[in-house]
Parts: C-alpha cells; structure tokens; sequence
C-alpha cells in the first residue's frame, strides 16, 4: 500500500510542477483552480496539457475523457489520472 501512497503522491506533485512550469503567470495552483474557465489555460494549452497527461502518464484519451469533471482543476486532473492509471 505504500506504493500506491506514493505514486498518488507522484502523480499530484508531477500535474502541479507542469501545470507551474507551463503557466507560470497562475502559479501556484490550488486543487480548486479552474483551469479553462478562470483563463489559466487556453485551448492550445488544454490540448499541450493533455498531450502530458497521455504520455506523461501512458493514459489512451479518447473524446469521452475531455469532460469538466474530468478536466476542470487540478484536483480533477489528478483523480482522472489516478483512476484511469487503476485500469
């Protein structure tokens, strides 16, 4: 279980560094940043940042995936990740 403690751990701070290395001008982020709607990031940013989330984490996206719940935070980020890594 420790494992999976910290690639949970692995998984937020490596979203939060990207998220802080790409956009610096809204760092930090908090877990409840919305990240389209706030302007944080724009459309070429969302698609760069899936880009990361797919290969960064080996996660197939498909157009299902590109939902608000899925998508909106960080926080959301993070548990998409982690539930799709479970699979």
């Amino acid at each position: 279980m420790l494992v999976a403690k910290e690639n949970e751990i692995d998984v937020a701070d490596t979203i939060y560094s990207y998220l802080a290395d790409r956009f610096p001008a809204y760092a930090p982020f908090s877990a409840d940043t919305e990240l389209l709607e706030s302007g944080a990031i724009d459309s070429l940013g969302f698609l760069e940042l899936m880009v990361f989330i797919g290969e960064g984490f080996g996660i197939i996206l498909n157009d299902e995936h590109f939902t608000p719940e899925n998508l909106g935070t960080p926080a959301d980020l993070i548990a998409f990740v982690r539930r799709e890594r479970r699979r």
